[in-house]
This record gives structure tokens, sequence and C-alpha cells, in this order.
């Protein structure tokens, strides 16, 4: 049974390889990314897979929780339906560790994104519905300071 699927982080790595997978058993996939032109060639590359289910990309920033408010919006205007949420996007070394927001950019991509994202797109589930969420072991220690900033209480 063909099933809708948002796979974030699908760029790079093991978010690549789901997507590929996924699009390969004739899934309809959304792909999310930041950056637009990696998006569109992992978009591209999707397409040639023979057999390739319907595919596609959605770009936002998870460092930024605009960015992850409008990448649920728009989800949501286009699909009434999901069936998986699988939340791999993620990041580890980053030159700029305070985010727009003024948060730890590892601890809002790594945890407040993805848990955002689901909320907001919580409505799109049915009860059959899943959300996985992927870590990594390598994860850096936050920030502290950066999370209890001035700004925080505005997110």
């Amino acid at each position: 049974m063909k099933k809708i699927i948002l796979v974030t982080g699908a760029t790079d790595g093991i978010g690549l390889a789901t997507a590929k997978m996924l699009v390969a058993q004739g899934h309809h996939v959304l792909i999310h990314g930041r950056n637009a032109q990696k998006l569109n060639q992992v978009e591209a590359e999707l397409k040639a897979i023979p057999g390739a289910g319907e595919i596609q990309s959605y770009r936002a920033d998870l460092s930024s929780l605009v960015d992850v408010a409008a990448l649920a919006d728009a989800i949501s205007a286009q699909h009434n339906k999901l069936d998986v949420i699988i939340n791999n996007g993620g990041v580890y070394k980053v030159p700029q560790i305070t985010s727009i927001d003024n948060l730890d950019v590892r601890f809002v991509v790594n945890t407040i994104a993805p848990y955002l994202l689901t909320q907001r797109l919580l409505p799109l589930l049915d009860s059959t519905g899943r959300v996985v969420n992927l870590s990594s072991t390598a994860q850096a220690s936050v920030n502290l300071a950066a999370l209890a900033s001035a700004n925080a209480e505005a997110c």
C-alpha cells in the first residue's frame, strides 16, 4: 500500500538512503533539506529510480523556528493526510552555535524542530500514522547559556 512519508534531512546520509528505499518501493515521499540546490539534485536523483513513487521537496532551515512552522504549513496546505513522519534532520558541528532565535543551534535542530514540526503535522496523521525520531550518539553538549538566553521566552 502506497504511503505518504515525510523525511527530514533527506539530502545526505541516512535520510537520503531512507528516501531512496521508500521511493523505490513506490511510496509518495516528501523530502526536506535546507539547501535548495542539493534538494533539487536529490529530487532528480530520486525521480530516476526505476518504479519511483511521487516525490515532492520542501526547503526549510530547521534551526529557524519560523522556517519549521512554515514547513509544516506548506505540507499541510498540500496534503490532508500523512502516513509517516521521519524526523531525521540533524546537525553536529556548526560554525555558529547560536540560532537566529538566540538558542543553541544543535538543540533547536535536533530537539525542538522535530517536536514542533510533529506537533503541527499531527492533525494529518490518523490512528495508523507513525512518527520516527532519529538521533545520533555523536551529539555534542548543548550550550546552556544559549538555552537560557533572554530571547528564549519569545519562542
